[in-house]
């Protein structure tokens, strides 16, 4: 468990010694007794991840990609290489790629007398990115000590170095859309191009890259013939529901995550409420699993053993300007086909 450091705008006394499932468990303590239950349900729901054909071809996919990376040329690994997962908001791309890099044995901690070795390392872009911000975001993550004001080329020229020191092989960002920023000039595309070029090609201890984000970060690969040669691209598509098993893998997220919850999901697989599930969630995977959350947690809030196509109907209004208009609700109206799928937010004119 991670705890709390004194910082040096913390008081003195600061209490440092509570971790923080200590801190959260004694919040969850303040919530109405209705409100701890929900929270219950919803965490079993949320456990849940409901595997299909896309995760068998991502993970072959990262399989041939590994080996790849691992084949030696000559008495050295060869350069590093690039895995690009792309996909629409919702399709469940840094899911789907933080599983293949965890359940992939090379990646597993290694334990050793002098502490844990980690084989890969995680960090997600929030925003726009500067070169300088990403590398020291890098070498944050794989726990170097950040002393001094480093500036852009010493950063970039320090971080080869400590990641073969700590033995890291693969570095997984994500949203990495966020850097296409420094792809809008041809001075800002040669620095990124400089500063990848120079991870994955250190002579001593290459390292590759996972790329998850939005489909345009197809650009990063093309930044550079190496690049676009050495990279693999795994794109998330949509669901298709004119495709039985696609249906059936809506029916199985549905039914899967109800049983977790210990609620019936049989209302909510019969009829064309399936394909209500899919249009609400635009066709992805990821925010399928939402649409069905929210229905779940509706049900919670009345105690229900049932999900319904009412109470997804509910909470697609709770999120949606669909309150009070059922004619506009995916779950309500007849023909529910004719509405645009995801939410219904309706902009407000000036």
């Amino acid at each position: 468990m991670s705890k709390m450091r004194r910082g040096k705008n913390l008081p003195s006394n600061w209490d440092d010694d509570m971790s923080d499932e200590d801190y959260l468990q004694e919040l969850t303590g303040r919530l109405s007794e209705d409100d701890q239950y929900v929270k219950e349900v919803l965490e079993r729901a949320k456990g849940v991840y409901v595997e299909c054909g896309r995760d068998r071809v991502a993970t072959d996919s990262f399989g041939e990609f590994v080996t790849n990376m691992m084949a030696k040329k000559g008495d050295r690994r060869d350069d590093g290489r690039l895995f690009v997962v792309t996909g629409d908001s919702g399709a469940g791309k840094t899911s789907i790629s933080q599983r293949i890099i965890a359940q992939h044995p090379l990646f597993k901690p290694l334990r050793r007398t002098f502490g844990t070795i980690y084989p890969s390392v995680f960090y997600s872009l929030m925003g726009p990115a500067t070169l300088k911000f990403l590398g020291i975001a890098i070498l944050e993550a794989i726990g170097y000590e950040i002393t001094r004001n480093l500036e852009q080329g010493e950063v970039w020229h320090i971080l080869p170095s400590q990641l073969h020191l700590r033995k890291v092989l693969l570095i997984h960002l994500d949203e990495t859309q966020h850097l296409l920023n420094l792809t809008q000039t041809d001075h800002d595309r040669e620095k990124l191009r400089k500063a990848l070029k120079g991870v994955l090609n250190y002579q001593a201890w290459p390292v590759s890259f996972v790329m998850s984000g939005m489909p345009e970060i197809t650009k990063i690969a093309q930044l550079d013939e190496q690049f676009e040669r050495r990279h693999m691209p795994l794109p998330l598509p949509d669901v298709d529901l004119s495709h039985p098993e696609e249906r059936d893998l809506v029916i199985r997220i549905t039914r899967e995550m109800c049983e977790a919850a210990h609620i019936d999901p049989t209302q909510a697989i019969q009829s064309d409420v399936p394909e209500r599930i899919a249009h609400a969630a635009r066709y992805r995977y990821g925010r399928i699993t939402q649409v069905v959350l929210a229905g779940i947690q509706q049900a919670a809030r009345k105690r229900s053993t049932e999900l319904t196509r009412n109470f997804l109907a509910r909470a697609y209004a709770a999120h949606s300007h669909a309150r009070g208009r059922p004619e506009m609700n995916i779950f309500l109206a007849d023909d529910f086909m004719r509405l645009d799928p995801g939410l219904f937010l309706e902009v407000e004119e000036d």
